[in-house]
């Protein structure tokens, strides 16, 4: 299989180095708009599986050049660009995955509308697999193992928990140290700022940024935290998936610091003047925060290794419905899969895997066994999405509860 990754930024770096040690996968090309980021990066990794180029992913007739004699393309770029890359993956007759999307798919997918490009796939006989990454992307395909126990789904619950423990001052890390989400800085804070649903009785509920405050309890060491409505993907596309679904939401933990730049309007997208300069207060705050490409290339074992001991994630999938009759509640606890960090390491050359690796595995699996047109990851086929994953020696492993 050979793979075109669009954009070279911490996930796309990531990607690379983690399908360069895949067995089925035998020429991947990194591209960015800046060919000397995917250059960089490919030197970093050092595979001769990995070959760089410039590309403008919101070109679709690029995209298709760069595709051609490629089997699939593996979008990392933005989410409101995927339909360019879309556009390029259907010129050159290629298989497309995401790992996030947002326009024109979250209005059409509340409205039940016809999903942009879904019959142009069809038509070719390709899939188009959008968000397969961690969150959404994970969380989907373990929403899909616990639905496959049940007869009916009627309720499916997510929470995503952070805590960063250090020194004395452990439980004030989260604003004592600089903020960063490990991806697109902008595009984090846009999410931040954007108000998003709840499936409530069936019906799309429109929530404002920063709302349905609650506490969560995770396991130790992130314990009881605050949580809150959270703009994702999931939301629109697992009614979709999952008929007869009532109730869906998903809160993530509350980030101090975007909590605090929203609450001051330091998030807004329009102008103002400062000393008689326009300037977008989101972008001030974007040029202060470290670029997620740093983040790929800083990788070191001892590195990882204190990460491993004082930076904690937690998520959890929560699926309820019914089983010859009776209410059934699956609680996945998913812990951290960016660790153990060394491993990680030693294994793919990064230990940035939580994203990237259910993009390829999503990958693998499209190529199999193919899904024409547009589908999303809690369509795929669960326990041989997690196969893949394990046949790479990463043995992750979560904690299950049947209520």
């Amino acid at each position: 299989m050979k793979v075109l990754i669009v954009g070279s930024g911490g996930q796309g770096a990531a990607c690379a180095a983690i399908m360069s040690k895949f067995a089925q996968i035998d020429a991947i090309k990194l591209t960015d708009l800046d060919e000397n980021i995917p250059k960089k990066i490919a030197g970093h990794i050092a595979s001769p599986k990995i070959t760089a180029g410039a590309l403008n992913a919101m070109d679709p007739d690029a995209v298709a050049k760069a595709a051609e004699g490629y089997d699939v393309i593996i979008d990392l770029v933005l989410p409101w660009m995927a339909s360019y890359v879309m556009q390029g993956a259907l010129k050159a007759k290629v298989n497309y995955v995401n790992t996030a999307f947002d326009v024109p798919f979250w209005d059409e997918l509340r409205e039940g509308s016809e999903l942009t490009l879904d019959s142009e796939f069809k038509k070719e006989g390709l899939t188009a697999l959008l968000g397969c990454g961690m969150a959404p992307g994970f969380t989907n395909v373990v929403a899909r193992y616990y639905a496959n126990k049940l007869d009916k789904v009627t309720d499916i619950k997510m929470r995503i928990g952070k805590k960063t423990l250090k020194g004395d001052n452990a439980w004030y890390m989260d604003v004592m140290q600089p903020w960063n989400p490990g991806w697109s800085p902008k595009q984090a804070l846009v999410d931040c700022a954007t108000p998003t649903y709840a499936i409530e009785n069936g019906r799309f509920v429109e929530y404002a940024p920063f709302t349905g405050l609650e506490e969560c309890d995770f396991p130790t060491p992130i314990g009881r935290i605050p949580v809150t409505h959270h703009s994702h993907e999931e939301i629109y596309s697992m009614p979709k998936t999952f008929p007869g679904l009532l109730n869906c939401d998903f809160k993530y933990y509350l980030a101090v610091a975007p909590a605090v730049f929203y609450m001051h309007g330091l998030l807004d997208e329009t102008e103002v003047e400062v000393g008689g300069v326009k300037v977008k207060p989101i972008d001030v705050v974007v040029s202060k925060i470290a670029t997620p490409g740093d983040n790929f290339m800083a990788q070191t074992a001892e590195k990882l290794e204190i990460a491993d001991k004082t930076a904690f994630v937690e998520m959890i999938v929560e699926v309820a419905g019914e089983k010859n009759g009776k209410r059934v509640t699956y609680k996945a606890n998913l812990p951290k899969m960016n660790a153990p960090g060394p491993k990680l390491l030693k294994l793919f050359g990064t230990a940035m895997v939580n994203v990237a690796l259910p993009a390829v595995a999503g990958a693998v699996l499209i190529s199999e066994k193919p899904m024409p047109g547009i589908v999303f990851a809690d369509e795929l086929d669960a326990d041989r999405f997690l196969e893949v994953m394990n046949q790479t020696g990463y043995d992750y492993k979560w904690t299950e509860t049947v209520i």
